[in-house]
C-alpha cells in the first residue's frame, strides 16, 4: 500500500526544502513511472556544512516500470541534479527488491545526502 506524502514547495526554516526537489527530479528523471513509497529526512551538519540525509523508497509497476526503475538504479550515482541551493553529495541505492508474482514491481530503498549550497 503507498502512502500519501504531502510535499512542500518550500522549508519554513530556509526557504527552499530539498527532500522535495530531491524526490520531484527522481520522479521527473523517470517520466513519471516511479512513486513515492516514503521518505524520511533528519538535518545533518558537519564542521563546515549543514544539510539533510535522506532515506526514501521508489516503486515501480509493470514490465516497463521495472525496467525504468533498473535504469535508474544503474545511473543513479552519475546523475548530476539541479536542485535550488543544495547540492547532492551521496546518492546510493541502499536496497533494491524485484517482485514477480502478478504484476510486477520494484522497489529501491534510496540514501542520499544533500548540503545547502552558499
Amino acid at each position: 500500500m503507498l502512502m500519501h506524502v504531502e510535499i512542500k514547495a518550500e522549508s519554513s526554516t530556509t526557504g527552499h526544502d530539498p527532500a522535495t526537489a530531491l524526490i520531484r527530479e527522481l520522479i521527473a528523471i523517470t517520466d513519471g513511472a516511479a512513486q513515492l513509497r516514503f521518505h524520511e529526512g533528519h538535518d545533518w551538519a558537519s564542521a563546515t556544512f549543514t544539510g539533510m540525509r535522506h532515506r526514501l523508497a521508489l516503486t515501480f509497476s509493470g514490465s516497463d516500470g521495472v525496467i525504468v526503475g533498473h535504469v535508474l538504479a544503474d545511473r543513479l550515482e552519475e546523475h548530476e541534479f539541479s536542485l535550488k541551493h543544495h547540492v547532492v553529495i551521496d546518492i546510493h541505492v541502499a536496497h533494491r527488491v524485484e517482485r514477480h508474482e502478478g504484476e510486477p514491481t520494484l522497489l529501491l530503498e534510496i540514501e542520499a545526502l544533500t548540503v545547502e549550497d552558499g
